[in-house]
Parts: structure tokens; C-alpha cells; sequence
């Protein structure tokens, strides 16, 4: 699949969760689940989610290996939770963003994460949403980050989800900004993003060379980009299908299934 020799037992897959492994349900599949399940030691979520969103599924693949949360910002060991890594955002900067963003967007729900919770300014539909999907725990604190690994805010308004963006983007140009689909725009640390998946598994002794990434979305192109090998579900953004060097089905299809049912030895 990726050219002479393809892929092989020692590969080592990192994978989005949303709109790649996971269904347009959010669920896994049935195919999915079982090829995963198959390679599960060598198996590595990186997701924006907050690691409370995880862990069902964590646990759902039978993953025991680490596990990237928050955009790159915090690295856990998927069987015990541990943090092995984590990086969060200078207070000063965090407070900076929820400055200017009550000044010019007053309407947005200011929210960010740690390892405990989500720290929300009040409860919204899309709060509410995600929270029937997967509750983790809240703390009504949105405007006073203190400590924080990712900053969110979730703008269905395509318009004003863009503005913001960009205004973020020339304020801060520091942070690491990246849209991560459904209209949820994260902020990290400076060079924080889903790329140090694949620099923590190159820590540990696995050859970058041997590391295969797959993702949809925008804020997956660092992982694509330091991985040894970059594949794209066929739902994914142009921009990311342009990177990639294969194309898989979509996560509809069982995109990752393929993927990982064309290493040689399953």
C-alpha cells in the first residue's frame, strides 16, 4: 500500500479518533474494533479530545500502550491513565486569549481542558452535545485558565469561526492554533500539536521510519508530517488528502481497517 515492501507486523499506527477511526456515529464498527484489536500493541490514539473521551474506547481496543490527548498537549498510558507527558499553556497567554476574545466575540463559550476536567464559561447546546456523547467532568471556570493543557471554543457559524481564527492566529502567533472539525478551533503551547505522538514514540526506540499515521482534519497534518508514513481517510480535507500518500476509504468504509489489514502478516 505504501509502495514496495508495503507495511509490515513492526509498523506502528497512530490514529485520530474522529471521522477516521471512529464512525459517523462516533462509534467504532465492528470491523474496525476487530482490526484494531488485532495490533493493539502497537496502537496509538491522538485525538483533541479530552482524555475522559478516551478512555471507553481506550479501553473498548484493549490499548495498553501511550495515548495523545488535547492536540498533542497531554501523552497518558492508555491501561493505568499516568501522565507521561504534558505541556501546558503560560497562564499569561491564556488569560491574554480570553481577554480579546470577550472584547470581540462576547457570544463565544470560553472553555479549556486540563487532565481533570472542562473548564466551561457557562453551558451551552454544544457543551450539552458533547456531554450526552461523552460527559467528563465540568467546572464553571471557562474565563479564569489556570494551568491549562488546551483552550477550546466550539463556533457553528462558518463566518465567524473563521474571523476568529484568523484574529487569534495574528495575536498570537506563538500559540498553536488549528481548527479540529465540527467547528472546534483549539489552542496549544507553542509547537504543541498531534506531531509529538510520533516524537514520543521515536523517544521510546521505535524508528520514525516505521510510524504510519492516518487523519482527516487540518489540525492532523503535524502527525501526518512527522510520521514515516501519512495515510488519509477518503472523508478527509483536501488539504489533508494532499499530504498523505495513500488514500484509504472512508471512515465510513473502515478506512483504518484496510489500512491495517494490509500489513503482510494479517
Amino acid at each position: 500500500m505504501f509502495g514496495k515492501g508495503g507495511l509490515t507486523m513492526t509498523n506502528y499506527l497512530v490514529s485520530d479518533l474522529d471521522h477516521t477511526l471512529l464512525n459517523e456515529r462516533g462509534a467504532l464498527s465492528p470491523v474496525t474494533q476487530a482490526a484494531v484489536a488485532a495490533v493493539a500493541d502497537r496502537v496509538m490514539l491522538a485525538s483533541a479530545r479530552h482524555p475522559g473521551q478516551m478512555t471507553a474506547l481506550i479501553d473498548q481496543l484493549g490499548l495498553t500502550g501511550p495515548q495523545v490527548a488535547l492536540n498533542g498537549a497531554l501523552i497518558f498510558a492508555g491501561a493505568s491513565g499516568e501522565t507521561l507527558r504534558a505541556q501546558p499553556i503560560d497562564d499569561r497567554d491564556a488569560q491574554a486569549v480570553v481577554e480579546l476574545v470577550a472584547e470581540r466575540f462576547g457570544e463565544v463559550n470560553f472553555t479549556w481542558m486540563d487532565a481533570a476536567a472542562w473548564h466551561v464559561s457557562f453551558v451551552d447546546a454544544a457543551v450539552e452535545f458533547d456531554q450526552c456523547l461523552v460527559p467528563v467532568p465540568l467546572a464553571m471556570d471557562g474565563l479564569k485558565p489556570a494551568g491549562a493543557l488546551m483552550l477550546l471554543m466550539i463556533v457553528s457559524d462558518p463566518g465567524m469561526f473563521q474571523t476568529l481564527g484568523q484574529l487569534l492566529k495574528s495575536a498570537f502567533p506563538k500559540l498553536t492554533i488549528s481548527p479540529a472539525g465540527d467547528g472546534y478551533l483549539t489552542i496549544t503551547a507553542m509547537g504543541v500539536d498531534k506531531g509529538r505522538a510520533v516524537d514520543y514514540l521515536v523517544s521510546t526506540g521505535i524508528s520514525r521510519a516505521k510510524v504510519v499515521a492516518v487523519g482527516d482534519d487540518e489540525n492532523d497534518l503535524p502527525l501526518l508530517n512527522r510520521a514515516g508514513h501519512a495515510a488519509a481517510v477518503g472523508n478527509a480535507a483536501s488539504v489533508v488528502k494532499q499530504r498523505a500518500q495513500v488514500l484509504l476509504p472512508t471512515n465510513e468504509e473502515d478506512g483504518v481497517a484496510t489500512l491495517i489489514k494490509s500489513w503482510s502478516s494479517i
